[in-house]
């Protein structure tokens, strides 16, 4: 996936939109109160929610992992206060503790049988106890648009991009495929790629019934803002394992 790889030191140039600071204050909402929280991100990428979270609580111990190598090399450049290591999410040990572990942007997503579903779910509560996790479902069945098109733009001072796809599904998966375009404003070069992407568009009830299998209490609420949003992203919040 030339997103997470090669195009990485674009990604957050390409979703300069996104609300990294409305997602990081759910996220702060759901903590204990302590003074020194300690923060996992699985899939954190370019590491923009642990610059977020980073903002609001200055004394949080974070960590990210994330599968690929590039993502985390754009994170490092931010110079985060944050340790960042490279792993995967279904079968991580960090053999720590967190007081919450979170994986959003529907990075969940990228599971695509339930068997590495449950294993990411036990990856992350593993490293929960005694605390929460939190995950959302961008793409879930009840919210997929067949056949939408999007197209979005953005620049800064030495490139232009611009990101186009349709979406596309087939027996309850995304295949997304985008067409990348970035503009060197000093040469005037444009590079094009196109790129590859399957996510499982997992059901709500899909994954409820994965929860309820494995005795796993959550609550589910809509949208990140403070009030319920009805139409919102659905968002789980799961306790950790328990000592």
């Amino acid at each position: 996936m030339k997103l997470y790889k090669s195009l990485a030191k674009f990604y957050d140039l390409l979703y300069l939109y996104h609300d990294y600071d409305k997602e990081s204050a759910l996220l702060i909402r759901n903590l204990f109160m302590i003074d020194n929280p300690r923060l996992l991100d699985v899939a954190c990428g370019t590491g923009t929610h642990l610059e977020a979270v980073s903002r609001k609580l200055q004394n949080a111990k974070l960590t990210g992992i994330d599968l690929n190598q590039d993502m985390l090399d754009a994170a490092a450049k931010k110079r985060l206060n944050a340790r960042l290591i490279k792993s995967d999410m279904k079968d991580f040990n960090l053999r720590e503790e967190f007081d919450l572990v979170y994986c959003l942007s529907s990075s969940i997503q990228y599971n695509l049988t339930r068997e590495d579903f449950e294993n990411t779910l036990y990856s992350m509560r593993k490293h929960a106890v005694n605390g929460k996790v939190i995950f959302d479902l961008a793409y879930c069945a009840e919210l997929w648009k067949e056949g939408y098109t999007n197209i979005t733009a953005n620049s800064n001072e030495k490139y232009e991009v611009a990101e186009l796809y349709t979406s596309h599904s087939k027996d309850g998966f995304s295949y997304w495929n985008p067409l990348y375009l970035i503009k060197d404003k000093q040469t005037g070069e444009i590079d094009m790629h196109v790129d590859k992407h399957i996510i499982k568009l997992w059901g709500i009830s899909e994954v409820e019934d994965i929860l309820k299998h494995n005795n796993i209490n959550y609550v589910i609420r809509r949208g990140f803002s403070e009030a319920e949003e009805p139409s919102g992203v659905p968002i789980f919040i799961l306790g950790g394992l328990i000592n």
